[in-house]
Formats: C-alpha cells, sequence, structure tokens
C-alpha cells in the first residue's frame, strides 16, 4: 500500500484518480481548497471503495503560505510520501494577480507545484524510491514564456499566458528531474487529454458548452494519471513526457538547457527556494 498525495480532486481528472487509487488499496490524501468538498469525497469514496485510508489536507494554491503550511502539515502527520500527484490547475480568462504578486497561472500552474513538490522532498526521499508526476498539458508546446509578465502588468491573453504556465512547469519538472536522479525520485509529466473539467469553470456558460464539444470525459482523461501512477521499477522512467498513456515528445524548448536554468532559478527564487536544493 502506497501513499499518495493528490493535488484538486473535488472534479474532474483529480476526482476519478483519487477514487481509481482508493479502489486499489493505497492511502489517499487529498489536498484542496474547499474543505466541504474534499469532506463529501473522501465519505464518497470510502462508501464507494471501503477504503477509509484518507485524509485530507487544505491547499490554496494562489498562495504560497497556503503551500508551505500544506506541505508542513503532511510531513507532520505522514513519515512518507510514495507518490506526489500534481493534478490541480486552472486558467483564468482575466488577469488576476496573486496575493504574492504573481499572474495567476504562472503562478498556480508552475510555482505552487514546483514549491509544494520542493518542500515535500524528505517525506519522498524517505520512501524512495518514490515518484512525483505533474499532469501538464500538450499546450505547453505552444507557450513562450515572457520573463516580464509573470507579475503582470502587461496586455493578457488567458491563453497564452495558460499555455506560458504549462511550459514553465514542463521545462521545471524536467530539471527537477535531473537533479533528483542521484536520490531515487522519478519525476514525469503527462498530458490527460482535452478534458472537461472544473478548469472551464473561469469561462462564460456559452464559452463552455462549445469547449465541452471537443472535449474528452474525466473518466477517459484519468487513464493517462493511473498509467503513469502505476509504473514501477524498470518500467518507470524518469524526465519523460507522457500523452496517451504513452511516452511522448515534449515540445522543443524542453531540450533548450539555458532556458531550463532560467525559468528554474526564476522560479525558485520566486518561490524562496535554494536553487540547489
Amino acid at each position: 500500500m502506497k501513499t499518495i498525495l493528490i493535488t484538486g480532486t473535488t472534479n474532474g481528472i483529480g476526482r476519478v484518480t483519487a477514487l481509481n487509487l482508493a479502489r486499489q488499496g493505497h492511502k489517499i490524501v487529498m489536498a484542496n481548497r474547499n474543505r466541504q468538498k474534499s469532506e463529501l469525497l473522501a465519505s464518497e469514496i470510502t462508501r464507494d471503495t471501503g477504503n477509509a485510508d484518507i485524509s485530507l489536507l487544505d491547499l490554496d494554491l494562489s498562495s504560497l503560505s497556503s503551500v508551505h503550511q500544506c506541505a508542513q502539515e503532511f510531513k507532520e502527520t505522514h513519515s512518507k510520501l510514495d507518490i506526489l500527484l500534481n493534478n490541480a490547475g486552472m486558467t483564468a480568462p482575466e488577469e488576476v494577480i496573486t496575493e504574492d504578486g504573481y499572474e495567476s497561472q504562472f503562478a498556480i500552474n508552475n510555482l505552487a507545484q514546483l514549491l509544494l513538490t520542493v518542500e515535500l522532498l524528505p517525506a519522498l526521499e524517505a520512501a524512495a524510491p518514490a515518484h512525483v508526476i505533474f499532469v501538464t498539458s500538450m499546450m505547453h508546446k505552444f507557450g513562450k514564456l515572457d520573463f516580464d509578465s509573470f507579475k503582470g502588468g502587461k496586455k493578457y491573453n488567458a491563453n497564452a499566458a495558460y499555455a506560458q504556465s504549462k511550459l514553465a512547469m514542463q521545462l521545471n519538472a524536467m530539471e527537477l528531474a535531473q537533479r533528483l536522479l542521484d536520490r531515487d525520485i522519478a519525476v514525469n509529466t503527462l498530458h490527460p487529454g482535452a478534458v472537461s473539467t472544473g478548469i472551464l469553470d473561469g469561462f462564460t456558460p456559452v464559452q463552455q458548452f462549445f469547449l465541452r464539444l471537443f472535449f474528452t470525459t474525466p473518466e477517459k482523461g484519468a487513464r493517462t494519471s493511473m498509467h503513469v501512477a502505476g509504473l514501477e521499477g524498470r518500467d518507470r522512467p524518469t524526465g519523460t513526457y507522457f500523452n496517451g498513456g504513452k511516452p511522448a515528445k515534449p515540445g522543443k524548448q524542453v531540450a533548450n538547457q539555458a532556458l531550463r536554468e532560467k525559468i528554474w532559478n526564476i522560479s525558485c527564487e520566486y518561490c524562496g527556494l535554494t536553487p540547489t536544493l
């Protein structure tokens, strides 16, 4: 039985993934912003799977302080972490600046995920071999890093900001994979497909209607998350991007070592982390 922390489980892919992993008998830790929804889901999981080993953490990814508190609480209540599934993500049709002063998509989809992962490294090392999984998007291939936009204040394009945040996540995940090679912690990323989830909540009802015409279900989208989470031993690589349950080639920019180091250093600075780990 593994201890698995999953962010963003109150709807969509995260919800389905939590249910399926609980059904396999694993100890599930769900980190969400809405405590009431988390409690309802925990009860549903126990009722449907018979697994009562479900615990909850409060986590608001728009607040780096909340991320730090979440990681601290986990380490105080759990001795190890076998799998960290960074599933939560968001889109923002209008520009929003977080309490820490960063554009919200860049902060939530990149900075918060990196901070949570790094702060949980002691628990991951205690469980080694361990696994960190980032749910990214194929949109990272269309992203372009505008370093002057990370704190907002420039002309805002929601799609460009989303693609940029996912590119930053992909770059940082691959950099992290390299830096953890000697710690027996695998780091991989995945594209779940275009999934109709709560990530569309920021769009108008009309926009959601048309967007969902091109989306698949959370049940299908969770298949890649389940596949990657289930990889063990020689079957589990590190530094790999998965699409449709299979290793795939990430965007060309991901191979740019200088770009990876630049976004890594800046992200660590914004998170208050030491780049050398």
